[in-house]
């Protein structure tokens, strides 16, 4: 831990102190996870002791040495120079090499972020973690689901009719682009084609798909959903299709999710996350209504109903080549869009008065209502987070009251939450800000950006066009406000 110098001003001002090459060396060799960075040009400049244990090599056989000579991708990019190329961070990453000059073979999860000087980009560096370890977790997730979804064993093995809790009635709210969805969901709900939902993080996309299962001819068969973007690719394979003994280092005979879903529903969520060359492989099995498990040749049918979930704009995520276009027109069939809270604040007041009868018996408290100021900046905020965002909100207000209030004002939010609503964008700039125009526009440019950064998910050429930019000038205005993906 570095303690910043109390800034002093005048003739007895104290000067930072920076990290000699040494400590900085002998600070990273004692970090437990293995690190590698490199210049702009991909030839690395850092690799701390760690590493050298997990690919058993020493240090002055990789050092200066260009990322491409030193390992062998296996045909796929180096996130070091992906990073560097796309200007942006790449959270934990499955990636797979061999180290050329031991022969290692190594799986890791990898977070790689640019490294900045100014406006300039220097290089990157990554944080490995021993991928052994998830896949292990992986293996008994895997486990426990089969156990979840099935009973029995062999073919006399039937599927518990599991996983779906919420119905229609859980929808709440009247406008109309809600209604309309819903009215579309329980048209589909009476036939089996595949359906696609999509919208923001927290608009209640798998409340809708429970819904459309519930509401249908397989309401008494498994419900089964899968977080695409949670598992890696390798695993989500095997996961979904099945394996069988052999096909793979600790492989065993295991049915898929789409067999333990056969007659039920399967969710695929984040379905746009998935890789493209896993989607072909998800493309054939939906034309043939058949699944292939991994390493066996034997096809076995299956009949489950497909929901997808995507937190992108299909059409979006098929010009990012997030989602293949001949797959978007086998999964849906028939799209739905979870409109943002943002476009249903006519929704506000019944969905707090349902968040507040709901956490009022689960904290024995008899709460009705927000204050009427509370609910003109609650409507003034743009809800980044959506409906899950609001509950949190009204839930964090209610934990500090007791059973005899009966209102929750701003007062009694946490300051982080409440700091969202006084400083916001929406909010009336204060009397006193208006000396200071460049102090002022700055902050109110920060917020705006900030918000529509956090709305597009951190996406550069989606923000850029929203907000009328370039993606150049974007990219330096978050440069200028240090604004940071996992700082929103």
């Amino acid at each position: 831990m570095i303690n910043e110098p109390t800034a002093v001003s005048g003739p007895e001002a104290v000067k930072p102190r920076r990290l000699t090459e040494v400590q900085l060396e002998k600070m990273i060799d004692s970090i437990d996870e293995a690190i590698i960075g490199c210049d702009k040009d991909g030839y690395i400049n850092i690799y701390n002791s760690a590493n050298e244990r997990r690919e058993k090599m020493d240090r002055k056989q990789v050092l200066n040495r260009h990322v491409n000579d030193v390992y062998d991708f296996h045909g796929r990019d180096s996130l070091l120079m992906r990073a560097i190329r796309e200007n942006k961070p790449i959270i934990d990453q499955y990636q797979e090499y061999t180290t050329e000059i031991s022969g290692t073979y190594v799986e890791i999860i990898c977070s790689t972020v640019p490294i900045m000087e100014g406006k300039e980009i220097i290089g990157a560096v990554s944080v490995m973690k021993d991928y052994s370890k998830v896949k292990k977790l992986s293996k008994i997730i895997m486990d426990l689901q089969t156990n979840l979804y099935s009973t029995g064993t062999g073919k006399t093995s039937k599927p518990k009719p599991v996983g779906a809790r919420h119905t229609f009635n859980n929808l709440i709210g009247s406008n109309k682009a809600l209604v309309d969805t819903i009215q579309w969901a329980k048209k589909t709900a009476e036939n089996n084609l595949p359906v696609l939902i999509y919208g923001e993080t927290g608009t209640g996309k798998e409340l809708l798909a429970q819904s459309i299962h519930n509401e249908s001819s397989r309401k008494d068969q498994p419900f089964i959903a899968i977080n695409c973007a949670a598992i890696p690719e390798n695993l989500l394979e095997g996961l979904l299709f099945g394996t069988v003994k052999g096909a793979f280092t600790g492989a065993v005979d295991r049915p898929g999710l789409f067999e333990q879903a056969s007659e039920g529903t399967l969710v695929l969520d984040e379905i746009n996350s998935m890789s493209l060359a896993l989607q072909s492989k998800l493309l054939r099995v939906i034309q043939e209504e058949s699944v292939l498990r991994v390493g066996d040749l034997k096809e076995r049918k299956t009949n489950a109903r497909l929901i997808s979930i995507s937190n992108l704009d299909p059409a979006e995520a098929i010009k990012d080549q997030q989602l293949r276009e001949d797959l978007y027109y086998r999964i849906a069939y028939i799209t739905l869009h979870m409109p943002p809270l943002r476009e249903r604040l006519d929704d506000m007041p019944e969905l707090i008065t349902n968040v507040i009868k709901r956490y009022n018996e689960k904290l024995f408290l008899n709460i009705e209502r927000v204050s009427p100021k509370l609910l003109s900046l609650l409507k003034a905020y743009y809800w980044p987070g959506n409906i899950r965002e609001l509950e949190h909100v009204i839930a964090a207000g209610m934990s500090s009251l007791n059973s005899k209030d009966r209102q929750i004002d701003l007062k009694h939010l946490p300051p982080n939450i409440r700091y969202k609503f006084e400083t916001g964008p929406g909010k009336e700039i204060a009397v006193s800000d208006a000396g200071n125009l460049v102090k002022t526009l700055d902050r109110v440019e920060r917020e705006v950006i900030e918000t529509v950064l956090q709305k597009n998910n951190w996406n550069i050429s989606k923000a850029a066009r929203e907000l009328g930019l370039k993606r150049q000038s974007l990219q330096y205005r978050i440069r200028k406000f240090s604004l940071h993906y996992n700082n929103i």
